[in-house]
């Protein structure tokens, strides 16, 4: 569960279950992760999970990688994200069918990735 709370000042409170506390942003012209950083941060996060557990399981020789995600805004309504670009870079020398393995078993197990292609219904409740 994550909350949110807003004094108004164009910044947001997030806090995680741990109480673990970052700042959204409205836009890029406050600090804080913006509604498409998180979304971006979310993807990117979950598909490293993936990987990393591809890498301890199989033990291979990978220490360091990076995930860049882009996101593309629909031109149309409604407001969305209508493509995800997502771009895994290792450091180290890996075999090209290593990377399609870790890349094939990380997209597969992402619940933010699957979401994402799937859909998910939003309910929204006024307490």
């Amino acid at each position: 569960m994550i909350t949110l709370t807003s004094n108004m000042s164009g910044n947001f409170s997030l806090k995680n279950a741990n109480e673990e506390e970052i700042t959204g942003a409205s836009s890029r012209d406050y600090d804080g992760y913006t509604p498409f950083d998180l979304i971006c941060s979310s993807l990117s996060v979950c598909m490293a999970i993936g990987i990393d557990s591809v890498i301890k399981r199989d033990s291979l020789d990978i220490k360091e990688y990076s995930i860049e995600v882009t996101p593309r805004k629909a031109e149309d309504s409604p407001s969305r994200i209508e493509h995800f670009s997502v771009a895994v870079q290792f450091a180290d020398e890996v075999e090209e069918k290593t990377k399609k393995k870790l890349i094939t078993i990380a997209k597969r197990a992402c619940t933010i990735g699957n979401t994402i292609e799937q859909g998910a219904k939003v309910e929204i409740v006024s307490q």
